[in-house]
């Protein structure tokens, strides 16, 4: 079984809409460490409106808590956030009420997924403010912001721009429906995805700690050069600070018919 590292996870309990309790947290690093996830970065939601000096801290000691129980399964944590995108991010950004990924360049950044990508205003902006402040936007399952299919002008915008595109799991195996699922296996195919991540919420369901089951997925499909940089070197180049690496066309496998004949 292959390591993979997880950049995206609500594993920390009781902080926000994830992990619910301690109980399950550690269920979670046992599921885990049995699927061979050796890092977790916490990621917690931060929301603008429910943000302030006290809540940043109270994170903070959650996520330091996690950390000592994850020891024990062998499992590293990393601290970083989820930033939620919204009139009020501007503000958080100002407040220094944002955490990038284990102090590094890299900034996990969400939109409302229940909006499509064209009736957020100013959404290019909220990640240029991100860019001018000297980080690196990570866009959190940037399939799912596109409700009708991908649109590659947008996509295109961000890869110039030199973003970085998370996918979800979940997303890659159906589990958002049919437009996002294509949306997500697209980016992978071509060469856009630079991560793969749970977005775990729960220790039961869907939304879980495991990446070993896409890990074997990607790598039928498009060769292990592919899936080790999508689950584990460009997770560890983001947590070292390092340049991420664009996926290599190159080191692609063949494939003998397309993803979407594959029982989709």
């Amino acid at each position: 079984m292959s390591s993979t590292i997880d950049l995206h996870s609500h594993i920390a309990w009781d902080i926000d809409d994830g992990m619910p309790n301690k109980e399950d947290a550690l269920v979670s690093l046992e599921n885990a460490k049995k699927d061979g996830i050796v890092a977790i970065c916490s990621t917690p939601h931060y929301v603008g409106g429910q943000m302030n000096d006290e809540a940043y801290e109270d994170i903070h000691r959650r996520q330091q808590e996690l950390a000592m129980e994850a020891a024990r399964f062998g499992i590293k944590i990393y601290a970083g956030a989820e930033m939620f995108m919204d009139s009020s991010f501007l503000s958080m950004l100002e407040n220094e009420w944002y955490q990038t990924i284990n102090n590094s360049a890299y900034l996990l950044c969400e939109y409302n997924v229940q909006r499509d990508i064209h009736t957020i205003q100013n959404h290019e902006d909220m990640l240029y403010e991100v860019e001018v402040r000297g980080m690196v936007p990570v866009i959190a399952h940037a399939e799912r912001y596109f409700h009708k299919g991908l649109d590659m002008e947008i996509i295109d915008g961000w890869k110039e721009q030199g973003y970085l595109f998370q996918v979800n799991r979940t997303s890659l195996q159906g589990m958002h429906g049919k437009t996002i699922q294509e949306n997500a296996w697209k980016l992978l195919e071509e060469g856009y995805a630079h991560i793969i991540c749970t977005d775990t919420h729960r220790a039961n369901g869907h939304r879980v700690e495991q990446l070993s089951d896409i890990y074997e997925e990607v790598e039928q499909q498009f060769g292990s050069v592919w899936a080790q940089e999508l689950l584990y070197k460009n997770p560890l180049r983001i947590l070292n600070n390092r340049r991420v690496r664009d996926l290599k066309m190159e080191d692609k496998v063949q494939k003998k018919k397309s993803f979407f004949s594959f029982g989709r």
